[in-house]
């Protein structure tokens, strides 16, 4: 399944998001690894947030909340009808990440 960036529209995939973007990041090998163990919401903590943004992307309040991503070009705005719904739908589905991938998925989101 795809979910897609609300800035540039690049579709990625939520496996991809879940399990490969943190090697994206300076972490070492042994902090990626603590990071996979960790809890939805542990995962998006504020040091790992700092490490993604610094790797080019930024998420809302789940891994699938796709806000900027590496391929936005420089000085892209997000779009703010994506963000409020993509934003909505998560508070809405929380802990379900695989109802909220098919929802994303099947609003174009």
């Amino acid at each position: 399944m795809d979910v897609h960036c609300s800035t540039c529209g690049e579709p990625w995939d939520v496996y991809h998001l879940r399990h490969d973007a943190i090697f994206d990041t300076d972490l070492s090998e042994a902090e990626v690894k603590t990071w996979g163990t960790l809890p939805r919401e542990g995962r998006l903590a504020p040091r790992y947030r700092e490490k993604f943004l610094a790797a080019g992307w930024e998420f809302g309040a789940s891994l699938l909340d796709v806000r900027h991503c590496p391929c936005c070009p420089k000085g892209a705005r997000i779009n703010p009808d994506k963000a409020a719904a993509k934003a909505a739908l998560t508070q809405i589905l929380g802990d379900d990440e695989d109802g909220l991938a098919a929802m994303l998925e099947d609003f174009g989101l």
